[in-house]
């Protein structure tokens, strides 16, 4: 394990520690004055706690946090979810309601936030510079770099990856203590274990459908340590591709993974689930009906398809990703489960559950039909 203290009288200072960053950067950075502190008014009074993150790394920083900075959209709701939504200081790209009109009203309270771009690879200096007391990241990020690159300034690196269904709901106390949001947290913690609850009681003894996972893409799928292959696990599912496995899980790869057409029509889906639509862009503003079923009607026309038993019963469906992805994914299982076995889920409303993680999120709720196809109705 790795321990890190932020401690202030082991940080040399702002300034030094960014002409240091400009070096880096092929100096680029000429000067740039003291960044004022930014904190949450009332905010309690901080004190020093060690936490251990997803990858098992101890982390003493001063809570609760009174800044951050969340990489990804992910990282950015479950902040806001759990109440600390004042904390953020800066977004990424996925984050900045300017960048993404699907999320001109849901991200709109963070419109005039910095913003450090892409989330692969972050203007350093924008962050430096920000604030933030905790670079809030996921394991297939650039977490390495942000170590290097942030520790000068103070700011602690606490990785967690949010889109990671048992990874979100293991470290939620954490977050609680961490941002001094405890009861948001736990309320965040009700909603994933009720959710829970109802899949292990309504699936024990089911037999698992096969489900072909379509990430984005033509033939581009997901597999084991991705949140895509757990969330079909956790709804009753097996990835019909399930049986590959790469050594580095925390790599973008085993996010999307290009498989043989042929071998899908093989390997026979019982059920085939298709994640997005070209040219659209995720976010709480629906997409139009029409876009989705013409996506499913290229799924379906693919040479050789209509052998596949998932498109003779009509068992397709293709999805936006902001609610499958809702609550690390764990809305998305709970519809994963309704699709694949009715039978078990007839009495069981979705909207409910997706309603509680909007309301989280200070949003009018939306039904998960505007955000989800299936095909023929």
């Amino acid at each position: 394990m790795t321990r890190s203290n932020s401690s202030p009288k082991h940080h040399i200072s702002r300034r030094h520690a960014l002409a240091l960053l400009g070096s880096a950067a092929g100096g680029l950075l000429i000067a740039v004055a003291d960044t004022p502190y930014v904190g949450r008014a009332g905010a309690a009074e901080q004190k020093a706690i060690t936490i251990t993150d997803e990858l098992g790394r101890e982390i003493t920083l001063q809570a609760p946090i009174k800044s951050v900075y969340p990489d990804l959209w992910y990282q950015t709701e479950i902040v806001r979810a759990i109440g600390a939504g004042d904390t953020i200081v800066a977004i990424d790209q996925t984050s900045n309601p300017g960048k993404n009109a699907a999320n001109k009203d849901y991200f709109a309270r963070f419109a005039d936030l910095l913003d450090a771009g892409n989330f692969n690879g972050p203007n350093w200096e924008t962050i430096a510079t920000s604030g933030a007391e905790v670079f809030f990241t996921r394991r297939n990020a650039p977490w390495q770099d942000a170590v290097e690159k942030l520790k000068p300034f103070g700011i602690e690196v606490v990785v967690v990856s949010t889109w990671d269904p048992k990874v979100l709901r293991a470290q939620l106390p954490n977050l609680g203590k961490i941002f001094g949001a405890e009861k948001g947290a736990a309320d965040l913690a009700a909603l994933y274990d009720d959710i829970d609850k109802l899949l292990a009681e309504r699936l024990k003894g089911v037999e698992p459908k096969k489900v072909f996972f379509e990430n984005n893409a033509d033939f581009v799928t997901s597999l084991p340590g991705s949140g895509w292959h757990d969330t079909i696990v956790l709804g009753g599912g097996k990835n019909i591709f399930g049986d590959i496995a790469i050594a580095n899980t925390g790599s973008a790869s085993v996010h999307t993974y290009t498989v043989d057409p042929v071998e899908i029509i093989n390997r026979n889906p019982d059920v085939i689930i298709h994640n997005g639509v070209d040219g659209q862009a995720s976010g709480y503003e629906p997409w139009d009906q029409e876009l989705l079923a013409e996506q499913a009607g290229r799924v379906i026309d693919r040479p050789g398809w209509n052998s596949i038993k998932a498109v003779q019963d009509k068992n397709v469906f293709v999805i936006n990703n902001f609610f499958f992805s809702a609550l690390g994914k764990q809305i998305g299982a709970l519809a994963v489960a309704k699709w694949l076995h009715p039978e078990h889920f007839q009495d069981v409303d979705v909207d409910t559950y997706f309603a509680r993680w909007l309301k989280a999120q200070g949003v009018e709720p939306r039904p998960v039909a505007d955000y989800a196809y299936k095909l023929d109705g």
